[in-house]
Order: C-alpha cells, then structure tokens, then sequence
C-alpha cells in the first residue's frame, strides 16, 4: 500500500513539473470550482462565472512522431475566434464591408475617378480616397493574379498615384464605421487585417504603408471630417469630435502578396470608427506607383488585448481569419450606402420599379424599391442619354428627353420617387406608365454614404 502511495505521489510530481515546463496553469484541485466544474476535493461555488475570454486549457497539438511542442495552452476568448472564421460559423464580426476586392460591387465602375484634393467616392463600393496637389490618385479594381493570394481571392483594390504626378502629399483611401456598428466594440482591443502587395513603382521611403483605426466621440460625422482631421485633407474645415488613432501603424510592403495585422484599442467613448491607409510618395510616380490590398477587416479580439500597438505579419499574431460572408449577404450590406441601377444588366423591354402614373402627357412618375433598407435617405444622380431606357404608356415606347429624371419631392430609405420625361410619351394624366430597359448605359445611382 505505501509503495502504491509513493509511486501515486512520484507520478503526480512528474505531471506538475511537466505542466510547469509547459507553462501552462491547470485550475488549482482546492478552493472554489464554478457551476459543471466537478468538485475534485473544492467546494462548490454558488454561482456561475461569466466567461471573460482569457480562460485556458491545455490542448495536444498531436504533431507527428511526437514532435515539440506536444502541448500548448488555449484560451477560450482563442478558440472562439478561431471557430467564427470556420465554414458553418459566422458572427458577422468583420465591420469593414465590401473589403474583398473578389465581393465588391464596384457599382461605380471597376476604375474610380481621378482625385487629388476632394473625397471621392469611385471605384470598390464602400470605399473613399483623397490625397492632394500635383498628387493625383484612383482606386480601382486589379486583377493581376501576383496581387494578391493565389487562393480564396480574384481581384484586389489598386491605390495608385497616377502615373507622371510629382506630389509627395500622402495619398489615401478609407471606410467609415457608422455608429450603429461602433458601438459593440468600445472598450475593446481590435485588430486590422489585410492582404498587400507593392507595385514594381512603389515610391515611399522604405515601402512604407500607414495603417490608421481612426475614432471620435461624435455620431456619424463623416468621411470629409475624418480625412481633414488625420492629414488636413478631403477639402474638409474641421475634423470629428473627439478624434483620435487607436491604430498608427507603419507597414514595409512587400513586392509579394503578405498578410499583416495591427492592434489597437477603441475607447470606451468612441461612437464612430474609420479604417484608412496612406502612402506618402516620392520622386515622380511610374505607371506602378500602388499598393494592392484585399482581404481587409477591423474585428474585436479580446485575446490580442496584450499586443496593443503592435503590428507585423498576421503570422505573429493570434490573429482572426478573415470573415468571408456570402456573396448574397455582401451585396445587401454594400446597398445599404450605394443602389445602382444598371440598365444594361436589365433585359430590354423589362421594367424598373413599380407602375408609375403619368402627371402630365410627357411625364411618369416611377416608384423605384430599394432591395435593402438604406442608411438614410439616400441622394440622387443619373446617367440617362436619349438612348437610355423608355417610358411606356398605352403600349407604346418613348425616347427619353431632357430633363430625363428628378427626384419627385424627397426619397425615403425604402424608395426612390423619380419623375421621368419622354416629349413622345402622348400619355394621358393620371393613367398608368413604366420604366423599361432599351438595354442601353443608363445608370440611376442613389447614395447614402456618410
């Protein structure tokens, strides 16, 4: 019996020194155990504890042959994380939407427009850019297979210094968080992830990319405030209130596709968020002065709470896979801001929206249902020709003519109310009239971005 005893005692000396060398801290057998913890020799705590995220347990990491480490220690805050970037798991945590270049509408166009000064929209859905004098920039949708991942992702987004430009003012593209989706994560650590790769002209001192979380204490004020307040850009007067970085990260870009991650803090204050990178060039750009980027998200990670401020390859970080949300679920979060019409993706002779009611002999006025409940009312701008879409009335197709289209009153955040013009209408008021494709270019395009 006494043997037993010291051969029981010997054995459980060698498991605590094993679990020491690990460095892993197994609960303690005494003491106060939580509700579905058996006893083990404690008393039973009256209570359930709340899970905090920063629990562990050790884990075999059943390497082959035995190979080391042959333990390792998880937290349950870890092993959540880990689960949500699973198939079958989504938590919708990612807040950057539209940040795979492979799911974005591009509903602007696969090429935004030129900029240096002003905030533009153009280009990815979702997404704004800025940079300034003699710095012209466009993001734009790109393709070439070596930037980006050669799995998971069929395009990128290219932020590039146009070619010939001489400007050394920072160039920049970004996404506001609107305050209904800041909220959850106050108090929080956050990380940034993204894929990105430098073009063969990359100019910036040391390849050098800056990666900003952006807060403020304000609700909704804005992509012009925020860029005015980083770098006194995007024609703005003044900046949110409260603005501050809770990430300012200095990235070396690669000449091949690599992922990185920042981590930072969001105050408990904080009512709105924006995601912004920057490159400050040199010299005169070439026709491959750009960063590629895809795979973007800013996510909660309670487990890298001990790594604030700090930012490199995602590899040395436990850091979040990215959330790939359905296709499905990805158009609708990107028509909550931007709605485009495209006629040319419209079978001719189909109609767009509702039956309308013709006010005048030339006019109908078309009801146009948004497919997704938009942020605000949204604005109203169009791209009609003559040769753009018709109206029909009794049958009867008709030209498009000058004015095209107005809004009717005000939109609301379910429907667009357009008024359309066609000198050749010959309705009839009050009677009934439509919309339809002639499969042309036209484009209406409502827009609720901040």
């Amino acid at each position: 019996m006494k043997k037993r005893v010291r051969e029981e005692m010997k054995k459980a000396a060698l498991i605590a020194l094993a679990i020491g060398m690990l460095g892993l801290t197994p609960a303690s057998p005494a003491g106060y155990f939580t509700n579905g913890v058996p006893p083990a020799g404690g008393t039973q705590y009256p209570s359930t504890i709340p899970l905090t995220g920063n629990e562990t347990f050790p884990a075999d990491t059943n390497l082959l042959n035995g190979a080391n480490p042959a333990s390792e220690s998880i937290s349950t805050s870890q092993l959540a994380g880990y689960l949500a970037g699973q198939p079958g798991f989504s938590s919708f945590r990612n807040t950057i939407i539209g940040g795979d270049a492979s799911t974005n509408l591009f509903q602007r166009g696969t090429t935004g427009a030129s900029v240096t000064t002003t905030i533009a929209y153009g280009g990815p859905d979702r997404w704004f850019y800025w940079s300034g004098t003699g710095t012209a920039m466009t993001v734009s949708q790109d393709q070439t297979a070596a930037d980006f991942p050669s799995t998971g992702y069929t395009a990128a987004f290219k932020m590039a210094r146009t070619s010939g430009q001489t400007g050394v003012i920072p160039v920049c593209m970004g996404q506001v968080v609107e305050s209904a989706n800041t909220v959850p994560m106050q108090g929080s650590s956050v990380e940034v992830d993204f894929h990105v790769t430098a073009g063969a002209n990359f100019s910036p001192t040391n390849s050098i990319l800056n990666v900003y979380v952006i807060t403020g204490t304000g609700t909704d004020e804005g992509s012009t405030k925020v860029a005015f307040g980083l770098n006194g850009g995007g024609s703005g007067s003044s900046g949110w209130t409260g603005q501050a970085n809770a990430v300012s990260a200095a990235i070396p870009v690669p000449a091949f596709s690599a992922r990185y991650t920042a981590v930072g803090l969001i105050p408990a204050t904080a009512n709105e968020v924006a995601l912004v990178f920057c490159f400050t060039p040199t010299g005169t750009a070439g026709t491959n002065d750009y960063v590629a980027l895809t795979g973007i998200q800013l996510t909660r990670n309670l487990a890298l709470a001990g790594f604030i401020g700090q930012s490199g390859l995602s590899s040395s970080f436990a850091a979040s896979t990215f959330e790939r949300r359905p296709q499905g679920i990805e158009t609708l979060l990107q028509q909550r801001y931007t709605y485009s019409v495209l006629e040319g993706t419209i079978t001719a002779g189909s109609a767009i929206g509702g039956v309308g009611m013709a006010p005048t002999a030339t006019t109908c006025l078309v009801n146009v249902p948004f497919p997704v409940q938009m942020r605000i009312a949204p604005s109203y701008t169009n791209f009609l020709t003559a040769t753009t879409f018709k109206l029909n009335s009794a049958a009867a197709n008709a030209a498009l003519s000058t004015p095209f289209s107005a809004i009717t009153g005000a939109n609301n955040t379910q429907n667009g109310s357009i008024t359309f013009t066609a000198s050749g209408l010959g309705a009839t008021a009050g009677f009934a009239c439509e919309l339809v494709s002639a499969a042309g270019s036209g484009t209406m395009r409502f827009v609720a971005e901040e």
